[in-house]
């Protein structure tokens, strides 16, 4: 029995044991927590209610200058959006008669009883989205369930903010005037948590691409998630954001602990843009209907301001598979492509700099094959004018003629074909342009190769790849006298108003080449526009210089469809450059397919309108002279004392065999006019046989086109000019003065025989009869 007894206390002990282990366990954990870890859990306490929010700062907004008055235009702007919640809960409500706090609704029953119906009829007509009735049945359920804050409505703008301060129970009056007309309403009962924003462009899709649009897969608010102009001055833009405690109420809904910012919010700064809103409009309505009539599936124009690269239009427009255009890319800046016959400039100023050919050297034209090549090399179209000068073969747009001397030069040397390469990327010497824009660009490309049919080709455009701003930014440099300008997007930073950093024009490089070789670059431009491939540009007041392009999609893939890619790239006016621009037009479906039939219109149509509204293009008068009327040309004393003479005016009597004619208070008056045979005169206005008698003998070789007066002149008045130097003029065409110019433009020949004085007397009675015209 007592064997019993203690086997039963051993197993009562051990069970003792086995309940009270636990059990201390238990305490020991609680007093351990309640004195190592309490300060560990009260942290943990107050991160899962109480947390730190971050207050958004407003982004700044992006302006472009309206050149016209120089206003500031909005191009992109942040408004202000709020989620509004409704309290239909109870709190601490302080009495009006104890002015004591005590539990009660926030709400007053008799207040939403009364209003609770006419909100919700406001808010049905506003937002549209709920009918009156189902907003009451959401807000009765909220009202049992004693919710504190219920969810009205998301991203309210600051207008309907401002509507609902009137509407019942939401908002109450403030304040009233002394005169009692102006009332002031504030939101009572409603919390509106900090605002957000969002980004909205008053231009819609103008620009789009250039301005900046958020980039796709970010989280929506996320401040640097743009491209374009807002990606790249993002930091500027941004502002410095707020910070401020909140506390949670229900899950994923937080409000703030009190009014006061632990970290005060600074707005974001302004950027103005160079973009020119009236010229980027023109730039894309003229590529639109460009694209559209050639259904061509891809395009851009970009132009330039010469002298600053300062960017006041780039448009880029991609069909969509619905038949539309959108701006999808950037292809001025993103893309890059073989440029065609663009480049061969880019050549010809590499072997005029180098000496190694010069304007006047002769060149074939037509189809050639070269030795060790698989492919005949061919003019585009009917270029068959058998040999030609290297100058008239740039103007032609002539592959073979350009081939010919690259193969002389480089090919026939096998030790000789690396440096092609290397000698042309001296000239386009630049690699990426890192434009302030947050955008893809690739760097340009000149193939490695000793190929002698990829030699050849490479000197008229293929074998290369590089962007359409890459290429504007080649022939902006030759516009501007051989200094070549970075592309700017941006000109300044404001803040509140007032411009606090402006952003200087940069350069890439000093010169491009010698002003011999610039020079002749230039008159090549100028050549294609009145007598090569960009002749549709060339009856202009103002004057077009440029070369035309057109690259092959395909070319070398038997089993691809044959494509073409046309170009435009130039600057205007040809003899005081403003403005530089490009077009690219890929892929069209219609009959037109070369450089100077398909994107020379379009340079032609922005060209016109650029400088039909332009200030800078016609000087203002100078106010203490508007009664004198501008000189109006030059011309010979002896004729000009015989115009007098058959208007009854008295015949003055001249030193110099030249004078300028001009109007003073209504009445003709006149001045000698003595040239340095080392400047170019002004000869626009003058009849052909003045104009060549008056050059001639100044030491130039002079050639012209067309009939009637001079109406423009390959070399800009005020240039230095020497003996032996080409110039040449472009006539008018007029039909009344066609018959007279003929006769005259036979005698030019023998003009430097005929003294002027017994010419004059030839011409005697048609002078009287030009005399009475004028």
């Amino acid at each position: 029995m007592s064997t019993n007894n203690k086997n039963r206390a051993r197993a009562l002990s051990v069970i003792f044991l086995l309940m009270i282990i636990p059990f201390l366990f238990v305490v020991g954990k609680v007093i351990y927590l309640e004195t190592s870890e309490n300060e560990f859990w009260d942290k943990r306490a107050k991160e899962w209610n109480i947390s730190k929010h971050k207050v958004s700062a407003r982004r700044g907004n992006i302006y472009a200058i309206d050149s016209e008055n120089g206003e500031q235009l909005l191009l992109a702007t942040s408004l202000r959006y709020w989620d509004l919640y409704l309290d239909l809960g109870k709190g601490k409500v302080r009495s009006p008669f104890s002015k004591k706090d005590t539990i009660d609704w926030i709400i007053p029953q008799e207040d939403y009883n009364k209003k609770i119906g006419q909100l919700c009829v406001k808010l049905s007509s506003m937002f549209g989205d709920k009918s009156a009735n189902e907003y009451k049945r959401f807000f009765d359920a909220q009202r049992r369930k004693q919710n504190r804050y219920v969810l009205i409505h998301k991203d309210v703008s600051e207008q309907q903010l401002n509507q609902m301060k009137r509407f019942p129970i939401l908002g109450r009056i403030s304040r009233i005037s002394k005169d009692k007309k102006d009332t002031t309403f504030v939101l009572s009962g409603v919390m509106a948590k900090e605002p957000k924003y969002k980004r909205v462009y008053p231009y819609g899709e103008l620009a789009r691409r250039t301005i900046g649009i958020q980039v796709k897969g970010e989280t929506a608010g996320c401040d640097t998630c743009y491209d374009g102009i807002d990606g790249y001055y993002t930091n500027k833009l941004s502002g410095v954001h707020g910070y401020r405690w909140e506390r949670r109420i229900n899950p994923n809904q937080w409000v703030p602990v009190d009014n006061e910012l632990e970290i005060k919010v600074e707005d974001g700064l302004d950027v103005i843009s160079t973009i020119d809103v009236s010229l980027q409009e023109l730039a894309e309505t003229a590529l639109l209907r460009c694209l559209d009539s050639n259904q061509a599936e891809s395009g851009t124009v970009i132009l330039m301001e010469t002298h600053s690269g300062h960017i006041k239009a780039m448009a880029n427009f991609t069909k969509q598979k619905d038949g539309t255009y959108r701006e999808t890319e950037n292809i001025a800046i993103s893309n890059r492509f073989e440029p065609g016959s663009t480049f061969k400039i880019v050549t010809a100023m590499m072997l005029l700099d180098k000496g190694l050919a010069d304007t006047s050297d002769i060149v074939p034209t037509g189809v050639k094959h070269f030795p060790n090549t698989i492919k005949d090399i061919k003019d585009v179209g009917k270029v068959r004018h058998g040999d030609v000068s290297f100058r008239r073969a740039l103007e032609m747009s002539s592959n073979v003629g350009i081939s010919s001397l690259i193969y002389d030069l480089y090919c026939k040397d096998r030790t000789k074909r690396p440096m092609l390469r290397e000698d042309l990327m001296q000239y386009f010497s630049y690699d990426k342009l890192d434009c302030d824009l947050t955008l893809h660009e690739p760097a340009p490309i000149i193939r490695k190769t000793v190929q002698v049919d990829d030699l050849l080709r490479m000197s008229f455009g293929y074998v290369t790849a590089m962007t359409p701003l890459q290429m504007l930014t080649f022939y902006n440099g030759i516009a501007n006298g051989g200094k070549v300008m970075k592309p700017q997007f941006v000109q300044s930073i404001a803040q509140d108003g007032r411009i606090i950093q402006n952003f200087d024009p940069v350069v890439l490089k000093q010169q491009m080449c010698s002003p011999q070789t610039l020079a002749k670059i230039q008159d090549v431009l100028k050549r294609v526009v009145l007598y090569g491939t960009g002749r549709k540009l060339r009856n202009t007041s103002y004057g077009i210089a440029g070369k035309s392009g057109t690259a092959e999609i395909g070319y070398d893939n038997q089993n691809q469809v044959l494509r073409h890619r046309a170009s435009f790239v130039g600057y205007f006016p040809a003899d005081e450059p403003q403005y530089s621009c490009i077009v690219v037009i890929s892929k069209p479906h219609k009959a037109l397919t070369h450089g100077g039939d398909l994107a020379a219109p379009v340079f032609r149509e922005l060209s016109d309108r650029v400088i039909g509204t332009s200030k800078f293009y016609y000087p203002q008068k100078n106010q203490n002279t508007e009664n004198f009327a501008p000189i109006m040309t030059y011309g010979n004393a002896e004729n000009y004392s015989l115009l007098c003479k058959n208007l009854g005016l008295s015949v003055p009597k001249f030193q110099s065999q030249w004078i300028k004619t001009y109007s003073m208070n209504g009445k003709p008056h006149c001045s000698e006019q003595q040239f340095t045979k080392s400047i170019m005169p002004n000869v626009v206005g003058l009849t052909i046989r003045d104009a060549v008698y008056m050059l001639e003998n100044m030491g130039l070789k002079v050639s012209f086109a067309g009939y009637g007066k001079v109406i423009s002149q390959s070399i800009a008045k005020g240039k230095y000019i020497h003996s032996g130097q080409e110039v040449f003029l472009n006539l008018s065409s007029n039909k009344e003065e066609k018959k007279d110019t003929i006769k005259e433009n036979k005698n030019i020949n023998t003009s430097n025989a005929t003294s002027h004085k017994e010419k004059a007397t030839i011409k005697q009675d048609k002078n009287k009869t030009n005399s009475k015209k004028k």
